[in-house]
């Protein structure tokens, strides 16, 4: 690059010039971490023409795609330049930040706070006057060499399907791809699966019932397409099974088409507003097209009643991921089975169930409301909050300690690197020695497959350590900062949900629900096992171990609202110990309950006595068999099947 001589950089501490080195792959399939290594390389080959004193370097070497703006590097690029950390920020050019005009205003906040920015490859330096539209004609091509891009290629893949069958997809049930095959003019159906298929569509065609269709696929062992996931039939397999276009002969592509969704610069997929484009192949068809219309059209005719219900003239869920999903869903998980809840609990959208019940793979079908344990959650961050001022001195030490500790765990990660390395060079010498004395038998080659791999890993894991520099936690003072931070921080969350989800996730990584019962019966009642994680809200607090531990809380919440005899049985207990009757008690509680609820309380009490018991409620830790609203696992497609290793924990 042409680069101005005569704008030297000199360091702001007077003695070490601190440079950012920003680098970055998009982590594609045929893109090596090497590549990493070598724009580091690169960016310091510019430095040192520009800078021949003492020189340290942060550096941040990360995989993702540059269009991204919801990139955590690029919030610690910007902590670096709004600290004046920096005096100097190199990458090879603008895209290795990000791929669109953010870069430029990355590049107005370092100018602002005094750090020159330099990307060779684009001719841009922040010391030069033109430096503003350099980076914006910059930020153009880059867009543009991604727009081009992706518009050949869908252009050319749409081309080939259009003209002979070309790009062809993995194949589904029922159809068997010769290898080498590039058409769908090769592809062949399966003639042992034409029966099975002839006769699900017949049983559908009956029932318009996809869940007996895919019981009877299951009774009679039919296989699913080899690229599922799933070795089961379920009713939503079923029903995107018939709805393929494929069985009538008539293959599709573009059903779906992305957009970027400018704010995060994530590129969503939604249905393509022009609609598939088809192709005819007849020698493919199991049914005709008139066969395959009717069935799809009773189908959909039958489920329309199912549908989301519209709010506003539009669809609540629209655009919006199935991960990105309201707290608790997809986040609190269930201890027997460690499975996913989700929303929409027996018909109830406002709970959440076990994943795994709907699956018939666990018991646990008993729901519990999120709206509820939203607010528990809440509630018991700020009553664990306030409970931290008697730590106040110790938190205070610990900052003391960890802002005189640059390294932060740094260390002990290089001692542990270096002693694998050391085991791995002396199993090396004995496998060579081994090999010596016995020859090369056919045994060895899978050991020596093995050290290779762990000489590859360590060598990445050297790499990391190489580019890694502990960034300066910034912990505040006290406790009443930290708790002022954090009430801050959730009230701005709250007025966007998404965040909200985000913050109370990271608060509370660990959720596990399970389920208790009255020692004198009853229904069976959610509670839950929370970890809370108070300072998750500070960046970098993982580096900092005995902050985080002092912040980490384990709490037990009650996701159910308790029946009206355990929520007067204390007062009942106390006010029967000064010898007043059922009744007598029963006028002096403000709930006003029956004499005939004070009696089950005190029945209660009295059991609790004779058991020991300082708690009404005991685990259940199997499906009892006096309760006659649980019989999931009487089923007979039920197979308990814990998530494939979970280790359920102690409650």
């Amino acid at each position: 690059m042409t680069r101005n001589r005569n704008s030297s950089i000199q360091p702001r501490n007077g003695h070490t010039l601190v440079v950012g080195i920003v680098a970055r792959i998009s982590g594609c399939a045929n893109q090596k971490e090497i590549s990493l290594d070598d724009q580091v390389d690169h960016a310091k080959e510019e430095v040192a023409q520009l800078y021949e004193g003492s020189i340290e370097y942060r550096i941040i070497a990360t995989k993702g795609k540059g269009e991204r703006l919801d990139r955590p590097e690029l919030d610690e690029v910007e902590r670096l330049l709004r600290t004046r950390e920096l005096d100097l920020l190199v990458m090879e050019d603008l895209g290795r930040l990000v791929r669109g005009t953010a870069a430029s205003e990355i590049c107005g906040i370092a100018v602002d706070h005094g750090t020159r920015v330099m990307a060779p490859n684009d001719c841009i330096d922040t010391a030069d006057g033109s430096w503003e539209e350099d980076v914006i004609s910059a930020c153009r091509d880059h867009v543009g060499h991604n727009a081009h891009t992706s518009k050949r290629l869908k252009q050319k893949m749409m081309n080939r399907f259009k003209k002979h069958g070309g790009v062809t997809p993995c194949e589904i049930y029922g159809y068997v791809k010769p290898p080498e095959t590039e058409t769908y003019a090769d592809w062949l159906r399966d003639p042992q699966a034409e029966a099975f298929i002839l006769e699900g569509r017949r049983r559908l065609l009956a029932t318009l019932n996809c869940s007996a269709v895919a019981d009877w696929f299951n009774s009679q062992g039919v296989p699913v397409g080899k690229y599922c996931r799933r070795s089961d039939w379920t009713g939503a397999k079923v029903r995107r099974f018939f709805a393929n276009s494929i069985l009538k002969g008539q293959p599709a592509r573009g059903h779906k088409c992305t957009i970027k969704h400018h704010q995060t610069g994530r590129r969503i997929s939604v249905p393509n507003p022009d609609g598939p484009t088809f192709v005819e192949f007849p020698h493919l068809a199991y049914f005709t097209a008139d066969e395959f219309d009717e069935l799809e059209h009773l189908l959909r005719q039958k489920n329309s009643r199912h549908r989301r219900p519209y709010q506003n003239g539009t669809d609540p869920r629209y655009r919006v991921s199935r991960k990105r999903t309201r707290f608790p869903g997809q986040h609190a998980r269930c201890w027997y089975c460690g499975r996913q809840y989700v929303w929409g609990a027996n018909g109830m959208s406002g709970n959440l169930m076990c994943s795994g019940s709907r699956e018939w793979r666990c018991w646990n079908s008993i729901g519990f409301s999120g709206e509820l344990a939203t607010k528990r959650i809440l509630a018991a961050i700020t009553q664990e909050l306030y409970a931290l001022d008697g730590f106040d001195a110790q938190f205070a030490e610990l900052v003391r300690l960890a802002s005189h500790d640059d390294n932060r765990g740094i260390s002990d990660r290089w001692r542990d690197h270096e002693q694998q390395e050391a085991s791995l060079g002396q199993e090396k010498a004995r496998f060579v020695a081994a090999i010596g004395q016995y020859g090369p038998l056919p045994m060895f080659s899978d050991k020596l497959r093995e050290i290779e791999d762990r000489e590859k890993s360590l060598a990445i894991n050297r790499r990391k350590l190489e580019r890694a520099r502990p960034a300066p936690v910034s912990l505040p003072a006290s406790v009443a900062d930290l708790r002022s931070l954090l009430e801050q921080q959730l009230d701005e969350a709250s007025q966007c949900e998404d965040d909200l989800v985000d913050r109370l996730r990271r608060l509370t990584p660990e959720f596990l629900v399970f389920l208790v019962r009255s020692i004198d019966g009853g229904h069976l009642l959610p509670r839950a096992k929370v970890r809370l994680e108070l300072g998750a809200v500070l960046p970098g607090i993982q580096e900092l171990p005995d902050v985080s531990r002092l912040l980490t809380r384990y709490i037990t919440l009650d996701l159910f609202e308790p029946s009206q005899r355990l929520r007067i049985l204390p007062v009942t207990k106390r006010l029967a110990e000064s010898g007043l009757t059922h009744k007598q008690i029963a006028h002096q509680l403000a709930e006003r309950p029956t004499a005939t609820a004070v009696g089950r309380a005190l029945a209660l009490a009295r059991k609790m006595e004779e058991l020991q018991l300082t708690s009404p409620f005991v685990i259940v830790s199997e499906p009892p068999e006096d309760y006659p609203k649980l019989r999931r696992h009487k089923n007979a497609k039920y197979r308990f099947e814990p998530l494939e290793g979970y280790v359920r924990p102690a409650p």
